[in-house]
Formats: C-alpha cells, structure tokens, sequence
C-alpha cells in the first residue's frame, strides 16, 4: 500500500495480492484517520465478495466472485464504529463478459493494483452504532 495525503485529499495505491479492505482500514488506523467520503477508484479485484441487503430479511445475500474483474467505480464512506475505522463501499466490476456486476463490497484481493481517492469530511464526524452490522449513519460536529 502506497499512501499519500495532502490536507483533506487521501490517495491510496493498493499492490497486488492485498487484501483491500484489510490494508485499507490498516492504513486509515495507522494514520488515525476516518469520516472520509470515497470519491473514485479504479483498479482491479480477484477473490471479491459483493452483496446486497434483502429489506425483508435484514440480511446481505452474498456472492464470492473468484474471477479478476476490472473496478470501474467504488463510493461510499469511512465512518467510525467500536473505535475503528469503518469502510462502507459499494462497488460496479465487469469481468471478462464485459457484464458488470455490483453491490456492498466485503472483500477482495487487489489484481494488479488498484487505486483509491477520498476527502475528509473536516469538522463533521462519522459514526455507526458497533453492535449492527446494519447500523445507519450518524454525524456530528
């Protein structure tokens, strides 16, 4: 992992074979960082884990993709829960069909590389409730 920041810009290149969700959240610990608003990234994932959130069963319905697909675009926040940083990302990836696929993004496994961009969100503070895994948002000044 390659970090960089410049005020409020954070800029992160992930090397192949990282667990990206594991060195990112590392990385935001080491540095002490967290509410941050995930701008773009672009990249490639192998080994990834999406899901999406059954309303009527309060459960992520998970899917293990194996197959490397291209990371066309990832969103969400970093808030704070149990006093670490917390990645809330919600990705689009196309494989070798070209489909795309998308939803929560659990895990995976960086191919190749994989690259990250967020801003801080300042004097506003992000939070979630660390008995939920489900827990909403909360901001505070």
């Amino acid at each position: 992992m390659i970090f960089a920041r410049d005020e409020s810009v954070l800029l992160f290149r992930f090397e192949d074979g990282e667990d990206f969700i594991d060195a990112f959240v590392r990385t935001l610990s080491d540095n002490g960082l967290h509410s941050l608003i995930i701008v773009s990234g672009i990249g490639m994932l192998r080994d990834f884990t999406i899901g999406w959130f059954n309303s009527v069963s309060k459960q992520y319905e998970k899917e293990l993709v194996t197959v490397p697909h291209e990371l066309l675009h990832i969103s969400g926040n970093v808030s704070l829960k149990g006093g670490k940083p917390f990645p809330h990302l919600h990705v689009t990836l196309s494989g070798p069909s070209r489909n795309a696929v998308g939803g929560h993004l659990f895990g995976g496994t960086v191919c190749n590389t994989t690259e990250l961009f967020a801003i801080m969100t300042g004097t506003l503070k992000l939070f979630r409730d660390a008995g939920s895994e489900t827990s909403k948002l909360e901001f505070r000044k």
